[in-house]
């Protein structure tokens, strides 16, 4: 028709076959583009920033445990005497925060019985919220290898954040741990650090005789008393 003759069998084939690499080169372009706009990979330390003055977050992943990284990192301010080998010049104090949730009533609960599982004998649970915390921490040891003497105490940091008073708290998170385990605000075993900023709670246990040690994980005050 208007003078064109035909296609053969063999242009047909051809122009198949272009096509076909045409189709295969948009794909592969796709995918190269797919491939630059993937997310990178989740980093071992993470700054992360609330706008909350004189205060600054940094996520950690595994293999680093926030405690025993704030620990060394204190244990090394205490031994520098070296001035011009400090490695932490801004930095006045670490809090290590082992886990968080929102700061709300169930929030502070869960957190508090997920973090203080290992340490601690807590108050009996019945409910979903009890379950869910046996699976966030599967190597929670069973009531009965958690020695009763351990003693405790409770400090806390609330900035920024109106909702809850201190006491408020204080009761909560006292009111998870079994009454075997005494109050000791002199020279605790093991000190339950919280955190509560804006909208939420981080908590942390930490040793007690070696946080004192290692003044409250202060940095200045190490670098001051450093040999």
């Amino acid at each position: 028709m208007y003078g064109i003759d035909l296609p053969t069998t063999d242009q047909d084939s051809a122009e198949v076959d272009a096509d076909a690499d045409i189709e295969a080169s948009i794909e592969a372009e796709l995918s190269a583009m797919k491939s630059k706009e993937a997310p990178h990979s989740r980093q071992t330390f993470t700054p992360v920033s609330l706008n909350i003055e004189c205060l600054f977050f940094m996520k950690t992943m595994d293999p680093i445990q926030p405690g025993l990284l704030a620990r060394k990192m204190c244990e090394d301010a205490r031994d520098c005497q070296d001035p011009r080998q400090r490695k932490c010049k801004y930095i006045n104090r670490l809090t290590p925060v082992f886990d968080m949730d929102r700061a709300t009533e169930s929030g502070i609960v869960k957190v508090a019985r997920t973090v203080l599982a290992p340490w601690f004998d807590l108050t009996p649970e019945d409910t979903d919220e009890a379950h869910e915390v046996k699976q966030h921490c599967p190597s929670t040891p069973s009531p009965s290898s958690i020695p009763y003497t351990v003693s405790y105490a409770i400090r806390h940091n609330i900035r920024n954040h109106v909702t809850f008073k201190s006491e408020e708290v204080i009761k909560k998170i006292a009111g998870l741990i079994n009454v075997k385990h005494t109050v000791n605000l002199s020279k605790p075993d093991k000190v339950i650090l919280v955190e509560i900023f804006q909208l939420f709670c981080g908590i942390s246990v930490v040793d007690g005789k070696e946080w004192e040690t290692l003044k409250r994980y202060n940095m200045n005050a190490l670098y001051s008393i450093a040999p």
